[in-house]
This record gives C-alpha cells, structure tokens and sequence, in this order.
C-alpha cells in the first residue's frame, strides 16, 4: 500500500509569521494510504486568520477549509465516508452545523459522529471537523 500526504499551501492556511499550520506545526493536512484520505481536524478560521464571532461563520469556514482540503488531495466530498465534528458549546450550534453541513454532505450519507468538547485549539472556537474519504484505487 502507498502512502503520500497532502497540504495546501493556500494563503488561508499561512500563519501570521509566513508558514503554513502544517509546517508551523509539523503534520500533514491529509494522508492517502491505498484509497483512503485521512483529513485533520479543519477549524472555522477567516481567510486573515481570524475567528468568526458567529458560530455559523465558524461552521462554514470550517467545511470551505475541509472541501478545499479534500479536493486538493483529487477527492470530493462525496467520497467522504466518515465524519467527526467536534463542538464547543454544542446546544448552542448544532442546528446551524446540521443545516449547513447539507450544504456539503449529499446522500448517500457518510458516518457521523458528534463530540462535545470543553475547547479547541484556540480560545473562541467553537467547530473542527475531521473526515475520512474513501475512493478505490
């Protein structure tokens, strides 16, 4: 099985000091292994870094960065067959994240699972998402 990462070098993923998250923090935005694309954690960051005060502009940040991710790597959000989002204050936002995932998420649905978590990586965030996509090779 081959094994080959990828990570965009989009102005949206620069850091203030010039790198990209992935080399400022050393991992890789996805990895293919046979057909399979394992997608990290995608948070709701504006194109300038900045976090949206709006859960729902957090929330459709981060599934923008997680199709541009995916597409990036020569898959769609179609293959998507597992999905994993990670909440802060999850009574709050679930009913924005359902309505704009299906902006993103066709049917056939992929696996779904919801987290509630104390916080991310940075203060006022409130959405990551992590996905798996799968295409045959």
């Amino acid at each position: 099985m081959s094994i080959s990462t990828f990570s965009p070098d989009d102005a949206e993923f620069r850091t203030a000091a010039g790198p990209t998250i992935f080399e400022a923090f050393e991992y890789s935005a996805a990895v293919k292994a046979g057909g399979f694309l394992y997608v990290a954690g995608q948070i709701g960051l504006r194109e300038d870094g900045t976090i949206p005060a709006s859960d729902a502009e957090q929330i459709e940040h981060a599934f923008r960065r997680l199709k541009r991710v995916i597409e990036g790597a020569g898959y769609a959000m179609g293959d998507i067959v597992e999905l994993v989002s990670y909440h802060v204050g999850i009574a709050g936002n679930l009913a924005d994240f359902t309505r704009i995932k299906s902006d993103y998420i066709a049917a056939p649905y992929s696996a779904w699972t919801i987290l509630e978590v104390a916080g991310l990586a940075r203060k006022d965030l409130v959405i990551e998402i992590k996905a798996v996509a799968y295409r045959a090779p």
